[in-house]
């Protein structure tokens, strides 16, 4: 969903953001410390990445490429700390900034970015760490990397396994909170979700995006007759028989009850409503089957063009709603659109 998207990248601009002043206030410590003990070459690496970091907390708000902002200040930022591990005099304790790097490629680059960045810098860091601080017994040498180099890719595999289950959570309560529980349809966040995606494109290629509504006739009476479990039936028989007669791009959703709706970009007004009153007759020669009897349904439908029926989903809901209490005034079983009206294709009392 867009609204995860957006959630999701408003969510990494805080993370960075904080990792950017963090970066302001250590970095400017460290470059007062390593300017006092003559580092020089770390401490205008520091100072470099203060101003860089100040630099880049102007933009994280505004920019429209976060992840490219971040790739390009993560990859010198970890160089540099990869480049402290190699230089003579610095502490070994450096190291402890390495191990942060998977926590916050995860963080900021999500499963596969975080990943690939993480395996390459912690790789370099454990091969800095070797080569600076290897000692003459080579197995002394050979358990400092084993221990150094395990801790760095459990802390890798842990974040990675986290932020694997973190993205399949949330793309499953996304999925949740779209869906009807009944029916597996989406609902009415979905298609408010879709038909702003649908508009967009419609106006950018002057493409036709059409929305129908319809509501199930005497629906009340099946329950009545059968059951509150029979009107659930009938109301997964209706989502499962329309849905077998659309079209992939096609968006059928139900917003509750027994009313239904559904998105047909690319289609004109007269072409929605031909496929409403072609779906109006496919369900009622589909009857749902009620022990040894067999129950007919229809529905009322009402549809509305993007353009000269409204511009945003309410005022298209609006209008094909309408409509769609004109059909049920003028007996149900039909399709309305804009003033034209299909008539009964044989008269039933549900």
């Amino acid at each position: 969903m867009d609204e995860g998207l957006e959630a999701s990248q408003q969510h990494r601009r805080l993370v960075l953001k904080a990792l950017l002043w963090m970066t302001v206030v250590s970095g400017t410590l460290f470059a007062g410390l390593n300017i006092g003990r003559e580092l020089w070459l770390l401490a205008v690496g520091e100072v470099f990445f203060v101003l860089l970091a100040l630099a880049v907390l102007r933009l994280v708000d505004r920019t429209r490429h976060l992840m490219w902002v971040t790739v390009a200040f993560l990859v010198p930022f970890f160089s540099l700390m990869v480049l402290a591990m190699l230089l003579p005099r610095t502490s070994f304790t450096v190291f402890a900034w390495i191990q942060t790097i998977p926590i916050i490629c995860y963080l900021l680059l999500g499963l596969r970015g975080g990943f690939w960045m993480s395996f390459v810098f912690i790789s370099l860091a454990v091969a800095a760490f070797g080569y600076r601080y290897q000692v003459q017994e080579s197995l002394l040498s050979l358990m400092m990397m084993a221990n150094v180099g395990l801790s760095s890719m459990a802390i890798l595999l842990l974040s990675h396994i986290y932020e694997r289950s973190r993205v399949r959570n949330e793309a499953r309560l996304i999925e949740l909170a779209s869906t009807d529980n009944l029916t597996g349809l989406a609902n009415r966040m979905k298609l408010a979700e879709v038909l702003e995606r649908e508009r967009s494109h419609a106006l950018r290629d002057n493409k036709p995006l059409s929305l129908i509504v319809l509501d199930v006739d005497y629906f009340k009476r099946i329950n009545d007759q059968y059951g509150h479990d029979v009107g659930d039936r009938a109301l997964c028989h209706l989502s499962t028989t329309l849905s077998g007669r659309l079209r992939d791009t096609d968006l059928l959703c139900r917003l509750g009850g027994e009313e239904f709706a559904i998105l047909l970009p690319g289609a004109a007004l007269d072409q929605a409503a031909e496929l409403a009153n072609d779906l109006r007759r496919h369900l009622s020669d589909n009857p749902l089957d009620v022990g040894a009897a067999s129950q007919v349904m229809t529905f009322s439908a009402g549809v509305a063009a993007l353009g000269e029926d409204g511009q945003s989903l309410d005022e298209l809901m609006q209008t094909a709603d309408r409509r769609m209490y004109e059909a049920k005034a003028a007996g149900r079983d039909q399709v309305v659109a804009a003033g034209q009206q299909y008539p009964l294709s044989t008269p039933r009392h549900l």
